[in-house]
C-alpha cells in the first residue's frame, strides 16, 4: 500500500470514528435481541417453506443473522479500536510529553471528531496554519502506526 493510500485509510478512520462507534452500539442491541429471540424460540422446529420451495428454518435463519450481525461488529471494530487506543494514549496521564501529546489529542477531536474546518481549529486553538499542517500529519502518521499499516 502507498503512503498517500494510507495516509487516507487512516484519516477515513478516524472521520467516521464517531459514526462507526454508533454503529457498533446499534449493532450490539441488534445482536442482544436475536440472541434473546433465539433463546425463546429455540424450541420452534417448525418449517415453512421459501419462495424456492424448499422448507427454511426459523432457527437456521436467526442464527445466520446472528453471524451476520457479529461479522459486521468485528468489521467496524478492527477500525474503531485503534483510534480509540490512540484516543486513550494521547490522554493518558503516564505520558512524557503531556502538552504535545493534549494538543495532538485538541487537533484529533477538532478536526476529525467535530467536522471543523481548518480556520476554525486555527482560531479555537490560537496556532499557526504550519503547525496545524504538522500536527495533523503526526496525528495521521501515528494512527498509521496504530491501524498497523
Amino acid at each position: 500500500m502507498k503512503q498517500k493510500d494510507k495516509f487516507r485509510y487512516a484519516e477515513k478512520c478516524m472521520y467516521e470514528y464517531k459514526r462507526n462507534m454508533a454503529c457498533i452500539e446499534i449493532l450490539r442491541e441488534d445482536l442482544r435481541v436475536e440472541r434473546s429471540g433465539t433463546d425463546v424460540h429455540a424450541q420452534n422446529y417448525q418449517y415453512t417453506f421459501s419462495f424456492t420451495g424448499e422448507p427454511s428454518n426459523p432457527v437456521q435463519a436467526r442464527l445466520i443473522k446472528i453471524e451476520q450481525l457479529e461479522d459486521r461488529i468485528r468489521k467496524l471494530e478492527r477500525w474503531t479500536k485503534p483510534i480509540t487506543m490512540l484516543k486513550s494514549d494521547l490522554t493518558s496521564p503516564e505520558s512524557l510529553d503531556k502538552s504535545h501529546n493534549k494538543e495532538l489529542y485538541e487537533v484529533m477531536e477538532l478536526m476529525y471528531f467535530g467536522n471543523n474546518q481548518p480556520d476554525a481549529i486555527i482560531e479555537e486553538l490560537r496556532i499557526a496554519r504550519r503547525t496545524l499542517a504538522r500536527r495533523r500529519r503526526e496525528l495521521v502518521l501515528t494512527s498509521i502506526s496504530y491501524l498497523g499499516l
